[in-house]
């Protein structure tokens, strides 16, 4: 016979490895090994978590450096062009002018009047607008007439000249008007004897400046 207290010890330890074998069953954790093992947390972050966790940063940083290399690099090239320019000392207007009418006399019989015209009508206006500071290349043929009257160099010069030319110029340009080799020839005539003769009275006037004596103040 088992004394009652020896039988109500053994219900009490039964009771017990039932509980603890039903914990073991419920909860799977219990028995997993990252569970038996006591890892340290790391003091340190590795380098991948930094980049994700600040990626702004390293962004905002990019950009900023790519921004002064791209003004870095336009500086030095418009450095460099703007010492290109003075480098290259601008043309005689006077020269150039002579220059590209003689181009256009040598192709005087082989180019349609229209476009003929036009080049021509730009030569005399470019060497207009460079020696005489005028706005000539902006304005219609109307304005440019009157902007040249108004010029104290061209008062009663020219006046016959360039209203012949700059009429005949405008036909051709815009209509449908034509006109042969004869009258592109004095299109060309006009404009050549204008340039060489305004020039020549150019270089009269600095001559009487140069050589008239300075003014006494009294």
């Amino acid at each position: 016979m088992i004394p009652a207290s020896a039988k109500l010890a053994l219900l009490s330890l039964f009771s017990i490895a039932s509980k603890g074998i039903g914990y073991a069953q419920n909860d799977n954790s219990y028995l997993e090994k990252k569970r038996e093992r006591d890892e340290p947390i790391p003091l340190y972050k590795s380098i991948s978590e930094i980049l994700t966790e600040n990626w702004w940063i390293l962004a905002l940083a990019v950009g900023i450096t790519m921004t002064i290399i791209f003004v870095f690099w336009l500086r030095r090239r418009f450095s460099k062009a703007e010492t290109a320019e003075m480098a290259i000392p601008a043309r005689d207007p006077y020269e150039e002018a002579i220059e590209a009418l003689d181009g256009l006399d040598a192709e005087c019989h082989r180019m349609d009047a229209k476009p003929f015209v036009f080049r021509l009508s730009e030569v005399l206006r470019v060497y207009v607008e460079r020696c005489f500071a005028l706005p000539a290349m902006e304005l219609t043929g109307e304005e440019f007439l009157r902007e040249v009257a108004e010029h104290k160099f061209f008062r009663k010069r020219y006046d016959d000249l360039l209203h012949d030319f700059v009429d005949r110029s405008d036909m051709v340009k815009y209509s449908r008007e034509s006109i042969d080799g004869d009258g592109l020839r004095l299109l060309l005539d006009s404009a050549v004897h204008f340039v060489k003769d305004s020039h020549r009275r150019l270089e009269e006037e600095a001559t009487k400046t140069k050589d008239q004596p300075p003014e006494v103040k009294a």
